[in-house]
């Protein structure tokens, strides 16, 4: 037994040995954030410093007392295994609270020969509260009020609590007036505020939301519910709505005669850049590159983005791979990229143009319509292994019938001909049918892939309708999915697609119909439908209830 313990003694400490061996051969990077870069006094945030790479000692934070007050500091440390390869990561996080309003710059730190990024933080003047502060309250902010259709709205509930609570749930803000999207801005923040002397600990939830349609679009009420435990008396079950919010949905401004055509892409910012997976390599005939094509945009869903249109250029073929779309949520909005890649050859020798390649869009900053473009670029082809082609005098020269009965030098030549254009058929024909079922499969996956996102979309507004108990709400979000579920003969009523769902989602449909349409029913309740909203997804697969 004491044989077995130092083995094991020896193996853990030969393996710490190594990960920190390993760590401490890696390169430093160190990053400090802010939770939020603008807050008002008497607001807390937090201040977080990451590090990666070796070992480090902790970073000296004096300066944070002379301007905040440290409300809370924690510290945390781990190690991740990856291919073999060790990875130590330091994380220290301080929450803050200013001490006066202004502008403050937290400066680098030292990590030994690396130094970490200064952060900027706002700090506005406390906003003025008049009369008495509620126990709990919400505030709604909305930005822009006026917005062209399918552009982002950014729509901030802030969750004022004073008193103890337990079973809390918020709800998103229903839409109602116009068809929109709805998504949730990654996870709430959490930090102190002093509102009318007294302390509130605020949940801040952001949602990025895109209406569909011109008009009015109205937000709201997002409902909060909890049990309080007052520190007197008895606990009390509490609803509170925040206020009703309306935006002005413009429509979309037709594009100049210049870019007629174009697809109506309003965002904040678009960029389109160029990059070749094998940079720095020359082209020769016959050698496929790498060309890569990345739509950046901040204010768009990446489903908006189209397809780029890539002209062919003479001497130079590009053949497109299926596009990669990825998306990203931060609390100023959705940041999306559409990366396309294209396999390029060149036919012949010499120079070359790369086509250009553009995108128009709408530039909601500026109320204009722009166009990232790539200009085209001329390139040096050198010479490489072509494929054999067949001379016009060998095909066309005649030969005397007695010299192929007298000599047998052309029949190697004729055989050679006659087997490079059989050969050239048959790649040709492959091609041609191969090439154009990939197109379409690719195109098939992608209009899977979007009506997916679409399915998934209006599962999470039906959800958010349902905890809402808004059954008129719910009612067209079903049929609206119907729409896309049974695309051959979508029913045109709740009874109709009650009969084709199973239970227990058939029962939950055939409630709603009876709050809306029965004489005497039961207040509905939607949380039943709310649980099952993510099993619509299954239904599309599975055969239709007769």
């Amino acid at each position: 037994m004491k044989r077995r313990a130092a083995r094991a003694a020896f193996v853990c400490g030969a393996v710490l040995a190594l990960a920190a061996a390993g760590a401490l051969g890696q390169d430093i990077v160190a990053q400090a954030s802010v939770d939020r870069a603008t807050i008002h006094e008497n607001e807390s945030f937090n201040y977080t410093i990451r590090v990666e790479g070796g070992a480090v000692g902790e970073p000296d934070v004096s300066f944070l007392e002379q301007q905040f007050d440290v409300l809370n500091r924690s510290s945390a440390s781990r190690i991740n295994l990856l291919n073999g390869r060790t990875q130590q990561i330091y994380e220290w996080t301080y929450q803050l609270m200013p001490r006066r309003a202004g502008q403050f710059t937290l400066p680098a730190l030292q990590f030994g020969a690396v130094l970490s990024n200064p952060v900027t933080i706002d700090v506005q003047p406390a906003p003025v509260t008049p009369g008495e502060v509620a126990d709990i309250f919400m505030e709604v902010e909305v930005e822009p009020a006026r917005v062209y259709v399918q552009a982002q709205v950014i729509y901030t509930l802030r969750l004022f609590v004073g008193v103890g609570t337990s079973r809390a749930s918020l709800t998103a803000p229903p839409v109602v007036g116009s068809e929109a999207i709805i998504e949730r801005l990654g996870e709430d923040a959490r930090y102190q505020v002093v509102r009318g002397g007294r302390n509130f600990v605020v949940n801040e939830r952001r949602y990025a939301i895109f209406p569909q349609q011109p008009g009015t679009l109205t937000l709201g009420p997002a409902t909060y519910e909890a049990m309080v435990i007052p520190n007197r008396g008895f606990s009390r079950v509490q609803r509170l709505r925040s206020e009703v919010v309306d935006v002005e949905v413009l429509p979309a401004v037709p594009p100049p005669p210049e870019l007629a055509g174009a697809v109506w892409l309003p965002a904040k910012s678009l960029t389109l850049t160029e990059t070749w997976a094998d940079d720095g390599q020359d082209f020769s005939v016959g050698v496929p590159r790498t060309r890569i094509l990345t739509v950046a945009a901040e204010g768009l869903l990446e489903t908006q983005i189209p397809e780029l249109k890539i002209e062919q250029a003479t001497g130079i073929r590009q053949y497109p791979d299926q596009p990669e779309l990825e998306s990203e949520r931060t609390p100023e909005g959705l940041k999306v990229t559409r990366t396309e890649r294209y396999a390029v050859m060149a036919q012949v020798a010499g120079e070359a143009s790369i086509p250009a390649a553009e995108l128009p869009w709408w530039n909601v900053r500026e109320e204009r319509w722009e166009v990232a473009r790539l200009e085209p670029e001329v390139v040096t082809v050198a010479a490489g292994e072509q494929p054999a082609t067949v001379p016009t005098t060998a095909a066309e020269e005649v030969v005397p019938a007695g010299d192929f009965v007298t000599s047998t030098s052309y029949w190697p030549l004729v055989s050679a001909v006659l087997s490079l254009a059989w050969v050239t058929t048959i790649l040709l024909w492959l091609r041609a049918r191969f090439g154009v079922g990939k197109r379409k499969r690719e195109a098939e996956q992608l209009r899977a892939q979007t009506a997916s996102r679409s399915s998934r979309r209006l599962s999470k507004q039906l959800h958010a309708a349902c905890v809402a108990n808004d059954a008129a709400r719910a009612r067209d979000l079903l049929l609206e999915w119907a729409k896309q579920a049974f695309a051959s003969d979508p029913p045109a009523s709740l009874g109709a697609l009650r009969e084709r769902l199973p239970e227990p989602l058939a029962a939950e449909v055939g409630a709603l119909e009876a709050e809306l349409y029965g004489r005497e029913g039961q207040p509905w309740s939607g949380r039943g439908l709310a649980d099952l909203a993510d099993r619509l997804d299954s239904v599309k697969s599975a055969p239709e209830k007769r």
